[in-house]
């Protein structure tokens, strides 16, 4: 490659560089990366570079899409809870056919319009779909952290704006890593899946809604439900919890939770806050001795 082709793909990388977060040539045939530029923000050990890397077969690389059929490849890739926006192209170096791959983290970006009535109905899917790996924590099938940043403020507003209570419920398996340590990680998983089935099944069909806050922790959102009878719901769903068997295995688990209870009335406030406030309920719950909902 002469020297005015060389400054030429520099240039290019480096108008890539600020649009894109990793940067780089990739040799399929000796597995290895030519040219690199990660700005660390992906993790990389789920991207199609990585897989090719390690020798492991992966009919769907785009890299080695682009290299074979001599054209550029665009994919839409779920990684963990990021969205992420992948072009590889082939490009010529000093004789070698190599491919260059840019990768965006497109989470935050993402909007999508239907323009076409007769697409409607495909759009929504692919939206759906699309919803579903981004807002979904992937063991219970419950909303997550994202959905819960973007979805709490709006409920907490709608409310307001009515005039509504809305109420929220920071929910925690008691003694969860006990359970870990007795039974293993695995018996850990199923016993997090029918607590959050437990949780789900006591509230309203579209209009509650129930997240998993993070680890053993969850959140359940009751938009027009006033303290009383949100205690009363989180009360049900407590002794459900106590009384439910969980069996792993030859092994039958018993669990409960310990609930703490906040409502808002008539006012605005920054969800974050009202999430401590739910917070320090159920510091309150495990304080008292657990198994109980505190409002």
């Amino acid at each position: 490659m002469n020297q005015t082709k060389g400054s030429k793909l520099s240039e290019q990388l480096d108008a890539y560089k600020r649009i894109f977060d990793i940067v780089r040539i990739v040799d399929p045939i000796r597995k290895e990366i030519v040219r690199n530029q990660d700005n660390g923000v992906i993790s990389d050990d789920a991207l199609c570079c990585s897989l090719l890397l390690d020798k492991n077969e992966y009919s769907k690389c785009i890299i080695n899409r682009s290299i074979n059929e001599r054209k550029t490849f665009i994919k839409v890739q779920h990684n963990g809870d990021k969205m992420l926006l992948m072009f590889a192209t082939p490009i010529e170096i000093k004789g070698d056919t190599l491919a260059l791959e840019l990768i965006k983290d497109i989470t935050d970006d993402l909007v999508f319009e239907t323009v076409f009535q007769e697409q409607k109905h495909k759009l929504q899917s692919i939206v759906e779909d699309l919803n579903t790996l981004i807002m979904k924590d992937p063991l219970t099938n419950l909303y997550n952290r994202r959905y819960i940043d973007q979805m709490l403020p709006r409920e907490i507003s709608n409310c307001s704006n009515k005039r509504q209570p809305i109420s929220i419920a920071m929910i925690d398996i008691d003694h969860f890593k006990d359970i870990n340590d007795a039974y293993g990680h695995g018996a850990g998983d199923i016993v997090i899946k029918r607590f959050a089935q437990l949780l789900s099944s006591y509230t309203r069909n579209n209009i509650d809604w129930v997240a998993r806050y993070g680890g053993e922790e969850f959140l359940i959102c009751l938009p027009n439900t006033d303290n009383r009878k949100a205690y009363m719901v989180l009360e049900r769903i407590r002794k459900a919890i106590e009384r439910a068997i969980i069996k792993v295995g030859d092994e039958e688990i018993q669990i409960t939770g310990s609930f703490g209870l906040f409502t808002v009335i008539d006012k605005e406030l920054a969800y974050t806050d009202l999430i401590k406030c739910a917070d320090d309920k159920l510091y309150q719950a495990k304080n008292q001795g657990r198994n109980k909902v505190v409002s």
